[in-house]
């Protein structure tokens, strides 16, 4: 008897283990009902002005939409856009309380110059999320117009 109870337990374990090694979808923004799995960067409108770099005191327009691995270009719900009270947003890159994803997304782009950012959650706003507005490991787009260096 006590035999049978052994070989029991080995098959048990031996079909829970099956269970766990299963398969997981990588996580790429071309890959529907995935998460964004790092940072992609796309110049939209180069720009001809002045490059921003970090500690560059800079003013930018933002529309920030969630991210959507269905949508065609990825936009799924637009949240909101500074352009839309038409009150830019000014901020020092690697020293202001923005997410990472724009301390990482924007240095380099020029003045004039308009950048798509698609974040994953972890360099947004991560497992707390953002007030009611944007729950917790989402996936965001921004679309960077960078005005001003100051």
């Amino acid at each position: 008897m006590k035999r049978s109870w052994t070989s029991l337990l080995i098959i048990v374990t031996l079909l829970l283990g099956a269970c766990a090694t299963e398969k997981t979808e990588t996580t790429t923004p071309e890959s529907a009902g995935t998460m964004v799995a790092e940072l992609i960067s796309t110049d939209l409108i180069e720009g001809d002005g002045e490059v921003a770099e970090m500690g560059s005191s800079i003013d930018v327009h933002y529309t920030l939409w969630f991210y959507d691995a269905e949508a065609e270009d990825g936009r799924g719900k637009r949240l909101q856009s500074s352009k839309d009270g038409g009150r830019s947003y000014p901020f020092t890159l690697g020293q202001s309380a923005v997410i990472p994803g724009w301390h990482e997304g924007i240095p380099g782009m020029k003045v004039g110059g308009t950048r798509e950012l698609i974040i994953p959650h972890r360099l947004a706003y991560a497992e707390r999320g953002w007030g009611t507005d944007i729950p917790p490991n989402t996936d965001l787009i921004f679309e960077i117009d960078l005005l001003e260096i100051q």
